[in-house]
């Protein structure tokens, strides 16, 4: 289950949930898409296809990138549990 279906943390990190979802949702739709024709040349021939897969990875980065940054302010917080 992804850290970002809790609304407590929803909440403290906005930007990377909203980046979050629209990285699912572009997997989500390719993955349909894919399933409803699976063959491979087709798929990687589907125009934009790459560059969506692109995007996503670099917003993934993102949102670890501030992930970890949250889970450093958790950890000065509460050096005791990590």
């Amino acid at each position: 289950e992804p850290i970002f279906s809790s609304d407590d943390i929803m909440r403290q990190m906005p930007t990377e949930g909203k980046m979050f979802r629209a990285v699912d949702n572009t997997w989500r739709v390719s993955m349909a898409q894919t399933f409803s024709e699976p063959s491979c040349i087709k798929v990687a021939r589907r125009p934009g296809f790459l560059e969506s897969l692109i995007e996503a990875n670099a917003k993934l980065e993102q949102i670890q990138k501030g992930l970890n940054d949250y889970l450093e302010t958790k950890r000065l917080a509460f050096p005791r549990f990590f």
